[in-house]
This record gives structure tokens, sequence and C-alpha cells, in this order.
């Protein structure tokens, strides 16, 4: 039989019901602590059974950050992707950068940055972006 968070979750629920009719309050906490168990469970199953892309969205790779669109100023609308608008070209006050793809379809390389949802741009002349 597996442990898993499912387990951990009923049994502390059956725990918590036998302990409040018995009248056993001193042994509340007990079924508690196994529910923040099953909750750190639950949490390393979902992690688990996410794919590669999804996984590389949520937990943050310390070489290449992902910035938020929100810092930046949009230029030239592509689409929308989960809510959030993909442009060509965002514009900050350091400079221009350019829409290269997707982060699993672009090789990262230096003057690259990645911008949520996960596509990668390149910065670019003030010139060629005009």
């Amino acid at each position: 039989m597996k442990l898993n968070s499912q387990f951990f979750f009923t049994g502390s629920t059956v725990l918590v019901l036998c302990f409040f009719a018995s009248g056993e309050w001193v042994m509340l906490p007990i079924p508690f602590f196994i529910a923040f168990l099953a909750l750190w469970l639950a949490d390393r199953e979902q992690i688990a059974a996410l794919d590669g892309a999804a996984l590389a969205m949520i937990l943050e790779d310390s070489r290449r950050p992902v910035l938020p669109v929100d810092l930046f100023r949009g230029r030239e609308l592509v689409c929308y992707r989960g809510g959030y608008p993909i442009y060509r070209y965002l514009v900050a006050n350091d400079g221009v950068w350019k829409l290269l793809g997707k982060d699993s379809e672009v090789t990262q390389e230096a003057g690259m940055i990645r911008v949520f949802p996960g596509y990668v741009y390149q910065r670019v002349d003030t010139d060629s972006a005009k």
C-alpha cells in the first residue's frame, strides 16, 4: 500500500472526528499535524505530475529569471497567452527587446531575457526597432 496524501487526509479527518466525539481535546493537535503532512505530500505529488514546460514556468531558474511583462511597454501586439499579452517589441528605460520565440524553442544566449509567460526576447538597437 502506497502512503499518499489522500491516505493522510482521510486518516486525519477520521482522527479529528474520533477525538472530537470522545472529548479527547488534548489529542486534537495530532490529526492537524497529520493534515499538514498531507498538504506537504500533496504539493510534492502535484509537482511530480507536472510536465517539464509547466514546471519551468512555475519554478524559477536562477540562471534565467522570468520577468513580468508589466516592467515593459509593449509595441505591436502579437497575441495573448494565458491572458497575458505577447508583444513583438518590449520597451524599457534601458533599451528595446525583440521577441524571438517560446523559451523551449530558443537557446538562451547573452543579451536575452525571459518574460512571463515563457517567451524569450533579445536586445536590439533602437534604430532597427522603429
